[in-house]
């Protein structure tokens, strides 16, 4: 049978001073590296929805439009990069019980890339806010260190050259050991 689907969100609209490099050019960017690496090294038994949301700046009309059209269509899980490009500091889970094992698994993964599991609930983002509510989906939270974000964020200085190149790898890095694991967990990932 076929398992509920990987839904990934950024958003390609930006704040009117800056060319959105950061908020959320980069985003976009992390979330296509990290499914293309996934496809790259076998099929997923999950597919994996990149969504590129618009209009998030405006009132977040492109996250709710995708929750609006495919409110019917399983999904299992949503996570979004929204907070830059700079490193991932820890990770937190919206996961049922049962999916413990996968949890610790993905946490496993990140010692080479010293991210730290965190002990909150994870929350959802704009972009996958309407269809986490909708379906009641688990939520994996990528943290991103965000010491320079506010100072870039909506600003003539939200431009390309603010990117890290050296963050912005451990970052992809982050999100393709997450997905490759989340893809192929054939369990319930229903949140409790």
């Amino acid at each position: 049978p076929d398992l509920p689907m990987i839904v990934i969100a950024c958003h390609l609209d930006s704040w009117d001073l800056g060319t959105g490099a950061v908020d959320d050019g980069a985003g976009c960017a992390i979330i296509s590296a990290a499914a293309k690496h996934v496809m790259e090294n076998g099929t997923p038994k999950r597919t994996i929805r990149l969504l590129w949301a618009g209009a998030e700046e405006v009132g977040v009309y492109g996250g709710k439009a995708y929750a609006d059209k495919h409110k019917d269509t399983p999904h299992a899980v949503a996570m979004e990069s929204d907070f830059g490009a700079d490193r991932i500091w820890q990770v937190n889970f919206n996961l049922p019980k049962s999916a413990s094992s996968l949890a610790d698994e993905i946490s496993a993964s990140f010692a080479p890339l010293g991210i730290a599991r965190g002990r909150k609930e994870a929350g959802e983002g704009a972009d996958i806010g309407a269809i986490v509510a909708a379906q009641k989906l688990a939520v994996i939270d990528l943290s991103q260190d965000g010491t320079r974000y506010f100072s870039l964020h909506h600003t003539p200085d939200d431009t390309l050259d603010k990117i890290d190149p050296e963050q912005l790898r451990q970052n992809v890095a982050a999100w393709t050991s997450t997905l490759m694991l989340l893809s192929q967990y054939e369990g319930d990932l229903s949140p409790e």
